[in-house]
């Protein structure tokens, strides 16, 4: 889930609760203040009445006041029937033929000496509708102060977390080989901007560690070359020495295949430093089909070693742009793979479709973590010791360099090393 929609769900779920208690909160408060002012009407009602019946002298007055005042009632006194309280009764109304709510007022009064209960009473019929009117009114106006709530929080946030979305972005994209900082000043916010700063000096550190750990691996290269050439001559020259022992014969032989062994290493160590410099141009038109079957046809031999078969069949046609050398080496260093960690005996299979080239081996499971797989001498010694540890690694920065994606799967007891070409068509084609 992103940041943004967390947020803005987290303000959705807080303001409907709001919502939602508000609402009846404030049917309260407004029922309150109406049955208040209602009562406060009939206080009124009722001593007007009261003063009115201390001018009334005769019956007939009583009764043409009570005609033209039906709000007003007298009845004679009983305990049972008096309430002093305000109260809420149902009463038949003549107009609408419906019983109706209304408010009532009582008042102990004395008329021609005699005691009655004088009672004032208002419809509450009006007064629900009014509130009903008021809070329908009130869910409305909640309901559009919700949406345009939510609908500037949101703008808001995006506003407040482009920032972030923009170092989230760098980091993305970012490429050690290709330096770069991030803006020291954005949107004027403090904790982004010292962000930022860590960031680049974060930035700053790891690409000085890596370039000098560059440096190191290209001089090392570099300078070991001529030594070990030095000292594979002199070997060669003292194996062929007649006063050499069979012993020290022997011995020379172990000696220069360690000494070859390194000359390997400290050849794929410089592939690897020219790799991430960059030293490839990537502008060859490349027949993918050529270089498997040139691969295939090289190393037929050493499949045969291991009584291993490698099978080609109906290969798709595919052109790729890209540095020849490169994808040779990469081509060549899975089918490598695959003949000697296959099972001796099996079937090797090279499948090319239209957008991936797949080498598929049997053979037992990886002995160390598969995030090795890819990582330079990190395997196990075990696992290494018909190589040097920089096959696979030299085979996915190739395929870094050339936009391609080297996966791996462990399927049925079978090795998929699969070469996806498909993000490099993509990027051709967003280029053209």
């Amino acid at each position: 889930m992103k940041l943004l929609t967390y947020s803005s769900k987290k303000y959705l779920w807080s303001s409907g609760i709001i919502v939602l208690v508000s609402i009846p909160l404030f049917y309260f408060v407004v029922n309150s203040l109406l049955i208040n002012f209602i009562d406060n009407n009939l206080e009124q009602d009722l001593k007007q009445a009261q003063q009115k019946l201390t001018t009334i002298n005769t019956p007939l007055e009583l009764e043409n006041w009570l005609k033209y005042n039906p709000q007003a009632a007298l009845q004679t006194f009983k305990e049972k029937d008096f309430n002093p309280e305000y109260f809420n009764k149902e009463i038949y109304h003549l107009e609408s033929k419906t019983d109706q709510n209304y408010r009532v007022k009582q008042q102990k009064v004395t008329v021609f000496k005699r005691e009655f209960i004088l009672s004032v009473k208002t419809s509450l019929f009006e007064s629900k509708n009014l509130l009903k009117s008021v809070l329908i009114i009130q869910l409305i106006l909640l309901v559009i102060l919700f949406v345009v709530f939510q609908i500037i929080t949101r703008n808001i946030s995006k506003k407040v977390w482009q920032p972030f979305n923009q170092i989230l972005d760098f980091l993305k994209g970012y490429d050690i080989s290709k330096p770069s900082l991030l803006n020291t000043e954005i949107l004027g916010i403090e904790e982004f901007n010292e962000l930022n700063k860590e960031i680049n000096s974060l930035i700053t550190r790891t690409e000085k560690s890596f370039n000098i750990q560059k440096e190191f691996t290209e001089n090392a290269a570099h300078e070991l070359q001529t030594p070990v050439a030095i000292i594979k001559s002199k070997l060669d020259l003292f194996l062929q020495d007649p006063q050499l022992s069979k012993n020290q014969a022997k011995l020379v032989e172990q000696i220069n295949y360690v000494l070859q062994k390194l000359a390997d290493l400290n050849k794929n160590l410089l592939l690897l430093s020219k790799i991430e410099n960059q030293q490839f141009a990537l502008t060859d038109k490349i027949n993918v089909n050529q270089l498997v079957e040139e691969n295939i046809e090289n190393l037929t031999f050493f499949a045969q070693a291991n009584y291993q078969q490698l099978i080609y069949a109906k290969p798709a046609k595919v052109n790729l742009i890209g540095s020849k050398n490169l994808c040779t080496q990469l081509f060549q260093n899975l089918l490598i793979n695959a003949i000697q960690y296959g099972s001796k005996g099996t079937l090797i299979n090279i499948v090319l479709e239209e957008k991936s080239l797949s080498f598929i081996n049997e053979g037992s499971p990886l002995p160390f973590s598969q995030e090795q797989l890819f990582s330079r001498f990190s395997k196990s010694i075990q696992h290494n010791q018909k190589g040097n540890g920089l096959g696979l690694s030299i085979s996915h920065k190739i395929a870094q360099a050339h936009h391609f994606d080297l996966t791996y799967q462990y399927l049925k007891g079978k090795h998929h090393f699969k070469i996806d070409f498909e993000r490099q068509e993509h990027i051709t084609n967003q280029t053209q």
